[in-house]
């Protein structure tokens, strides 16, 4: 009698052979038993749980002639032989993966329509996310509109796939993986069956090859069966981790070298390497597998207390990187090779060791991050002897240069004459490292502050030397040849980058190569210009200590002022002037 592999002499016949799959197995014997069967499934999961079995179960069921009250084929009659046998003229099965042109499916519909011998026609179509997208669309339109008597049966791998047209007309189920408490008495079950009872450790470790997929399984029993005992091929792999876990390089090498030196094929040993990572992570987290023995747990605990669950994540992470490259790969083991390398001398260099905290001394780290930490921690709360917030005079504005400067009245917390008052030079920020010294500003302005800014601005202060910051003035210089006032204009471009940076609203002051810094927001140097202005304000100032109209010139300065601070760098032109 020739030999039949073990998945295909023992695939279920029946739904109650059907392992692991309680949910499915449930809604399609009550769908079955109280004739309510849907004209579309789609059955999805990983490879080896049972999808075509359970597809040619239910067609047995709806073509059974002697149904079982639980909703169970017969197994005995001549439509249930026929579908086990394959030969059943009301089964059609279709690999979407090799006939997925549309003339297929159509070949497919134009048949659906005709009558079948028994009472359902069923159509099984396995892989059918592999369908061309022509195919797909004519597969919908026979979904949409189906004869009574078929039952169409979609089986996939990745249910993403499939057009989302097709998933919402057919009822969906997930298969999944098979514990190991229901794939242990299944296995050994399935070898008293075969005539070759196993022993624990070869139960273990098909169960561990089968990784949940039963047909899986079932084809590593038969290995087993045939080779007289276990391969030694487990401990490939366990070489490997255990070399991983101490970080041993030269012992990762040479594990990979000995596996495979014995036929082990780099992806296979990735592939098993990569599971056992997984399942040392799981229960290092505390979550034990249920697809994994008892002995498995234990040892997985033990490497995982060795391993650190960083280093653990960085092997998972090489690997995985090197399973994405293999397909490219013109040597499989080299790419596998050079991977684990690179963990391993990352780990050499201290990139897998716990990060420690900084010393106390250690210099503070360029960056807005860190920028906006050093700030937060280190101002201190205003003092009693500070002016309030609200009391300087804002930055755009320029005592002494304007006309309301002599005839505003005064803020409510400054003296009166503060006003009239000519400018006080800056003073330096408070030993206290309340503000950002301009050698700290210097390393982040090309990173930070000219890395944000458009091609036009970047352009210009790119190379800017900063001179100074003091309170909520930073004045930079300009490298030679740049021109001054297309950066004086381009300037408000950099103030909110710098307020943004040091948490403050900051004014920009800009000199040229060899020039004295000017605001940002002032008026250009012009000595006529300024005179009169200079004349007029001393001109109010005499009207104001007259007794003058006050009130209306100082609303008509005000409107004045906005607009020159609306529009940086104008100059006032007033009427006495223009008569000079």
């Amino acid at each position: 009698m020739q030999h039949q592999s073990l998945y295909r002499r023992f695939r279920p016949q029946r739904f109650a052979e059907v392992v692991g799959q309680p949910h499915l197995v449930r809604a399609l014997r009550n769908a079955v038993r109280e004739d309510r069967v849907g004209h579309a499934y789609l059955l999805s999961g990983p490879r080896g749980t049972g999808k075509t079995s359970t597809a040619r179960i239910l067609a047995k069921a709806l073509n059974c002639e002697a149904l079982t009250g639980d909703g169970e084929p017969c197994g005995i009659c001549d439509s249930c032989i026929a579908v086990a046998a394959g030969t059943s003229m009301d089964l059609i099965e279709l690999d979407a993966a090799s006939n997925n042109s549309v003339n297929h499916i159509r070949d497919m519909t134009e048949k659906a329509a005709l009558v079948s011998s028994g009472r359902r026609k069923v159509y099984l179509l396995d892989e059918v996310h592999m369908l061309s997208a022509a195919a797909s669309n004519a597969l919908l339109k026979t979904l949409e509109e189906p004869p009574s008597h078929v039952v169409f049966i979609l089986a996939t791998t990745d249910p993403n796939k499939v057009l989302p047209t097709i998933r919402s007309r057919t009822q969906q189920y997930e298969l999944s993986l098979v514990g190991a408490d229901e794939m242990a008495p299944h296995v050994r079950a399935i070898a008293e069956a075969a005539g070759a009872p196993i022993d624990d450790a070869v139960v273990d470790y098909v169960t561990e090859r089968g990784a949940g997929s039963v047909r899986d399984a079932l084809s590593a029993l038969d290995t087993v069966l045939a080779a007289g005992g276990i391969p030694d091929d487990r401990a490939d792999v366990n070489a490997l981790v255990q070399a991983l876990a101490r970080a041993d390089l030269a012992a990762t090498l040479i594990a990979v070298a000995e596996a495979t030196a014995a036929g082990v094929d780099a992806r296979d040993l990735a592939e098993r390497t990569a599971r056992r990572l997984r399942d040392m992570f799981l229960v290092g987290a505390g979550v034990e597998p249920a697809e994994l023995p008892q002995a498995d747990i234990v040892s997985a605990r033990e490497l995982s207390d060795v391993m650190g669950r960083r280093r653990n994540v960085r092997a998972l992470e090489a690997l995985g990187s090197a399973l994405a490259q293999m397909p490219q790969s013109a040597d499989r083991r080299l790419t596998l090779e050079t991977s684990l390398v690179g963990l391993l001398a990352d780990e050499a260099l201290g990139a897998g060791a716990p990060e420690a905290a900084p010393p106390a001394s250690a210099p503070p780290t360029a960056g807005p991050a860190a920028a906006r930490a050093a700030m937060a921690a280190t101002t201190a709360p205003p003092s009693l002897d500070a002016p309030p917030a609200a009391a300087p005079v804002p930055p755009e504005r320029q005592p002494d240069t304007s006309v309301e400067a002599a005839v505003a009245p005064a803020p409510p917390v400054a003296p009166p004459d503060a006003a009239s008052l000519p400018p006080r030079t800056a003073e330096p920020a408070p030993s206290g490292g309340s503000a950002m010294s301009a050698a700290e500003l210097q390393r982040m302005w090309e990173p930070l502050v000219v890395g944000k800014l458009r091609p036009v601005a970047a352009g210009l202060f790119r190379d800017a030397t900063v001179l100074a910051h003091e309170r909520n003035v930073v004045t930079v210089r300009l490298t030679e040849g740049v021109p001054l006032a297309q950066a004086r204009r381009r300037s408000n471009e950099v103030e909110p980058i710098l307020s943004e940076l040091l948490d403050q609203t900051v004014r920009l002051e800009v000199s040229d190569a060899g020039g004295v810094p000017v605001p940002a927001s002032a008026e250009p140097p012009q000595s006529a210009a300024s005179t009169s202005t200079e004349d007029a304000s001393s001109s109010a100032a005499q009207q104001t200590a007259a007794g003058g109209p006050t009130a209306s010139t100082a609303s008509q300065e005000d409107k004045v002022q906005r607009i020159v601070d609306r529009f940086p760098g104008s100059v006032v032109v007033r009427d006495d002037e223009s008569a000079d």
